[in-house]
C-alpha cells in the first residue's frame, strides 16, 4: 500500500515582494520535484510488478519447454502456429519492451547536457556511455521496426483475406446473375 506523502504548512513573513517572488518560485520548484518523485516511485512500483511478471512468465516458458522436450512430439499445435492469445501476448510484450526502450533512450537524451560550456563535466562524458546510448537507440529502432513489420504483416494478411472474400462474393453474384439470366431466357423460350 503506497504511503501518502505528508505536507507541512509553513507561514513565513517576507519583507519584500522580491523575497515573496523568490520564495514562491522555490516552493513551486519543490512541489514540482515532489510530484516528480511521486511519479518516479509509482513507476518503480510498476517496473517491480512487471519484473515479477516477466520472471513468472520466463519460469512458465522454461517449464513448458522442459515438458515439451519430455513429450517429444505430442504437440497440440502445428509447427509454427501459436494460439491466438499467445501471439497477441507476444505482440503486447514486444510493444511494452519497445516503449520502455524508447522511454529510457529519450530520458537519457533529455538528461544529457546540451552545451558543454554550461556543464563542464559534460566534456568528460565517457565514450562508453555514448555508445550505450547509441546502442539503446538502435535497439529501440530495431524493436520499433519489428513491431511495425509485424503490424504490416498482420494487416496484409487481413487485406488478403478480405480480397479473397470479395472474390468469392463477386463469383457468387455473377453466378446468381447468370442463373437469373438463364432462368429468364428459359421462361421466354417456353412462352414462344
Amino acid at each position: 500500500m503506497p504511503v501518502l506523502p505528508r505536507y507541512t504548512l509553513v507561514i513565513i513573513p517576507l519583507h519584500s515582494s522580491l523575497d515573496a517572488r523568490h520564495f514562491f518560485l522555490w516552493l513551486k520548484r519543490m512541489k514540482d520535484l515532489e510530484q516528480q518523485r511521486d511519479a518516479l516511485w509509482h513507476g518503480l512500483e510498476m517496473v517491480d510488478r512487471a519484473r515479477d511478471w516477466y520472471r513468472q512468465e520466463i519460469q512458465s516458458v522454461h517449464q513448458r519447454l522442459r515438458q515439451g522436450s519430455e513429450d517429444s512430439g505430442e504437440n497440440e499445435y502445428s509447427p509454427g502456429s501459436l494460439p491466438k492469445h499467445v501471439s497477441l501476448l507476444q505482440d503486447k510484450i514486444q510493444h511494452v519492451n519497445y516503449c520502455l526502450c524508447d522511454f529510457i533512450s529519450s530520458a537519457e537524451r533529455v538528461l544529457l547536457p546540451q552545451h558543454p560550456t554550461e556543464h563542464p563535466e559534460a566534456e568528460h562524458l565517457s565514450s562508453s556511455k555514448s555508445r550505450r546510448l547509441q546502442q539503446r537507440t538502435l535497439n529501440a529502432l530495431k524493436q520499433q521496426n519489428y513491431v511495425l513489420t509485424k503490424e504490416v504483416s498482420r494487416r496484409s494478411q487481413w487485406i488478403t483475406q478480405l480480397e479473397q472474400e470479395k472474390a468469392v462474393l463477386i463469383k457468387q453474384l455473377l453466378e446468381a446473375q447468370f442463373e437469373s439470366h438463364a432462368q429468364s431466357n428459359w421462361d421466354n423460350s417456353i412462352f414462344v
